[in-house]
């Protein structure tokens, strides 16, 4: 059974959640943070909830997209125990890509926040999106996918477990190429005559 979403009631539930938590995560966690700004509208519709102002303004302000979600599903019993991450695939399905897919966003960081229990996951957006946009389709067979009706545009994401994004994102991070093996390169000059 899928949940009608309007966009205004989602952004009144996200301006409405512990700004004080997220605020503290974001002051503690993002290098040289001095200070943390809600976003306009317009800003959030392009996904911005918050800009955290650095280095007392001598650096630029960075960008944070915040996904609340009300269930910590985590910190559930077995069986509904489920530490997933809802990744966007698709905005409007069929006609615009996902915020997860979306290399245009004006987003520097994600941050996942759990309102009852206090638990978040941040993480730099454009890795991720670098990721999810070659992962997306075979992670959307593996896990479980909900379409998202709103008002006049139905969305989509897929539910992957934190700890396969995770993964995925230490494989980018990780220097090694894909052709490299586990033996060192050998390096071969070839004198032309």
């Amino acid at each position: 059974m899928s949940t009608m979403y309007d966009f205004g009631e989602r952004l009144r539930f996200s301006q409405g959640h512990d700004q004080r938590g997220v605020t503290a995560i974001l002051l503690d966690r993002v290098p040289n943070a001095t200070g943390i700004r809600r976003a306009s509208e317009v800003s959030d519709r392009q996904g911005t909830d918050y800009w955290v102002d650095r280095d007392h303004g001598h650096l630029p302000p960075l960008s944070v997209d915040v996904k609340v979600r009300e269930e910590d599903w985590a910190a559930k019993p077995a069986p509904f125990t489920a530490d997933d991450l809802a990744l966007e695939t698709w905005s409007s399905i069929g006609s615009k890509v996902g915020w997860t897919r979306d290399p245009d966003k004006r987003t520097d960081y994600i941050l996942w926040w759990w309102c009852d229990t206090g638990r978040f996951f941040l993480v730099p957006f454009h890795p991720l999106c670098h990721v999810f946009s070659r992962k997306w389709s075979e992670w959307q067979e593996r896990y479980k996918t909900r379409p998202q009706p709103n008002a006049g545009w139905t969305s989509e994401c897929v539910f992957v477990p934190r700890i396969v994004v995770v993964e995925a994102l230490n494989r980018w991070s990780d220097g090694r190429t894909k052709s490299t093996t586990t033996q060192p390169a050998q390096l071969s000059l070839e004198v032309a005559p």
